[in-house]
């Protein structure tokens, strides 16, 4: 039986994005682990209050789309949220 409580991780955030940000190495290092974690999880809030929703439907929409047309079914209509 499948477990629709089976987490699974949609993103990582290193201390290496904090350089593609422009952040120095000194700025970084200054960053403990817990930190680290402090941001994750702010940047975790922000998502599901964003765009979090919108970015599930989009990919689980394709991934359904691709597992039908692989097994060459006609796509199903997507849910009506009316």
């Amino acid at each position: 039986m499948m477990n629709w409580s089976t987490p699974f991780p949609v993103g990582s955030v290193y201390r290496f994005d904090l350089q593609h940000l422009g952040w120095t190495n000194e700025q970084i290092d200054q960053l403990s682990d817990l930190d680290m974690l402090k941001i994750a999880n702010k940047m975790q809030g922000m998502y599901l209050r964003g765009e979090f929703w919108k970015h599930l439907e989009v990919a689980a929409d394709e991934v359904l789309q691709e597992k039908e047309q692989a097994h060459g079914e006609e796509p199903m209509c997507k849910k009506s949220n009316t």
